[in-house]
């Protein structure tokens, strides 16, 4: 079956990858290929929709047209619900053509609601192509900012804000448990356990570690926090599925020796204890390709944060 995602504006090549890592680790993805912001991948597995940060809709994909979509509204069944259609993409007077459209099924006898729709068909202008579909999933924007953390009760500054931090959880295709070797305020576990896996999060600091779990706790999450070095992690060979963290920056906390010392000792530990062919993915405002020796690097991505600052993602493989 094809699915076609929506891809957040912010950041395409983020968006589209984590389409594809939950993709792969859900099912099997057969093709892929993206027109404009439309990712669509032919994709037979368990559905992932609800994890998604940044696909703001999800499609069934039904049909493929060069441009003119009325044929297809022409024959579709029509649905024993209320019904409207929405026009996206590449294309001048969408409101003029939805009408147009929803004109067609309402000849052929749908029930027309523009206000609360259970049936929605949705038509995307690519550049390429005109794609036929019907929605499948919306994603909740606002849980993000419901979860903001200067709403938490410890906060610092430079935080992993949680839509960012939901988006790292599923580059790593965690569907099992996840350890955060780095954990700061809780971000990354926040999301983690809230996508129903069994996260691990490690501190250096007794403070940060404290106030880690008070943030955990006031959402009623119950997820393990660690006083202890990621460099000497207290953790068996082959105990995690995934890892996820966001490395100190140069101009925050560390030195540029220190911060060596920390990715050297810090990846050949990760790569200890990362199960075999799983996902590690690591935040940095450095290029530490280097210290991969003994994981292999899946993607680089990169996000701009502000004009001194770009996030650089790597997603390794054990």
């Amino acid at each position: 079956m094809k699915f076609a995602f929506l891809l957040s504006g912010e950041n395409v090549e983020l968006a589209k990858w984590e389409v594809l890592q939950l993709a792969n680790s859900y099912g099997k993805i057969y093709s892929f290929e993206i027109d404009d912001r439309l990712l669509i991948i032919d994709y037979e597995g368990k559905k992932f929709f609800d994890r998604l940060a940044m696909s703001h809709e999800v499609y069934e994909v039904l049909d493929v047209t060069e441009s003119d979509a009325k044929p297809f509204f022409e024959k579709v069944d029509i649905p024993d619900l209320p019904t409207c259609v929405r026009v996206k993409g590449v294309v001048e007077d969408s409101m003029k053509l939805e009408k147009e459209l929803g004109a067609v099924l309402w000849k052929r006898g749908a029930k027309i609601s523009v206000s609360n729709p259970k049936v929605v068909f949705v038509v995307y202008y690519g550049r390429e192509n005109c794609y036929l579909c019907k929605l499948a999933h919306v994603t909740d924007k606002k849980q993000f900012l419901a979860r903001a953390p200067i709403n938490r009760p410890f906060f610092m500054p430079s935080v992993v804000l949680p839509k960012f931090a939901r988006t790292l959880v599923n580059l790593s295709g965690a569907k099992r448990d996840l350890l955060d070797p780095m954990c700061g305020t809780g971000s990354i576990l926040i999301e983690a356990e809230l996508l129903g896996l069994y996260a691990v999060g490690l501190e250096l600091y007794k403070k940060i570690a404290g106030g880690c779990r008070v943030n955990l706790r006031s959402l009623g999450l119950k997820s393990d926090v660690i006083v202890g070095d990621a460099t000497q992690m207290p953790f068996k060979d082959d105990s995690f599925e995934a890892i996820v963290t966001d490395y100190p920056y140069l101009r925050s906390t560390k030195t540029e020796s220190e911060l060596s010392e920390l990715y050297e000792k810090s990846l050949e530990e990760f790569g200890r204890v990362l199960q075999k062919d799983c996902y590690a993915v690591l935040v940095s405002n450095l290029d530490v390709e280097n210290y991969f020796k003994n994981l292999k690097l899946v993607v680089k991505l990169k996000q701009r944060v502000h004009g001194s600052l770009t996030r650089r993602i790597f997603v390794v493989k054990s």
